[in-house]
């Protein structure tokens, strides 16, 4: 009988992990394997973006982690109000060697957008909801650190 009873708060207690439990067991993972930190700026306002599926390495090993698709990661964020046209500017801690950026919108049209020189980029013309990816890859630097990921965000164009 009691083991029983063990077996079945064992499994009551794994049930009950929520989704943002689980996400804050991925969250807490070395910032040592942890990619850059990558931000979009609209005028002065500063935005973050989702974290979506990297790979992060140093000498000795790697950490990889694979999440849902780029519209379900921002299923349920607000998406952010721009200007058709408007200039957006990726901000990022450590530059990329090579990085694309991929916009999709709801009747899921994708497209890869030219980044100037200076991370800049242009929102779409057509009023509606877009999602964007931004794919990044880092070589190894003084840190010993490389790898690569990807970031999502969602804007609307009114």
């Amino acid at each position: 009988m009691k083991k029983i009873l063990s077996g079945l708060f064992l499994v009551f207690l794994v049930a009950g992990c929520s989704k943002e439990a689980l996400q804050e067991i991925s969250n807490q993972s070395s910032k040592e394997y942890s990619p850059p930190t990558v931000q979009f700026k609209i005028d002065d306002a500063v935005y973050s973006t989702k974290q979506g599926s990297f790979c992060w390495r140093n000498d000795n090993s790697a950490e990889c982690l694979s999440l849902p698709s780029p519209t379900e990661i921002v299923e349920e964020t607000k998406p952010i109000k721009v200007k058709g046209k408007e200039t957006i500017t990726l901000l990022m801690e450590r530059q990329p060697s090579e990085h694309t950026l991929t916009i999709e919108n709801s009747d899921f049209y994708a497209q890869e957008l030219a980044i100037n020189e200076e991370k800049q980029f242009k929102a779409p013309e057509i009023d509606g909801v877009y999602i964007l990816k931004y794919y990044a890859i880092w070589e190894k630097d003084t840190s010993g650190t490389s790898g690569d990921s990807s970031y999502v965000f969602k804007i609307e164009v009114k």
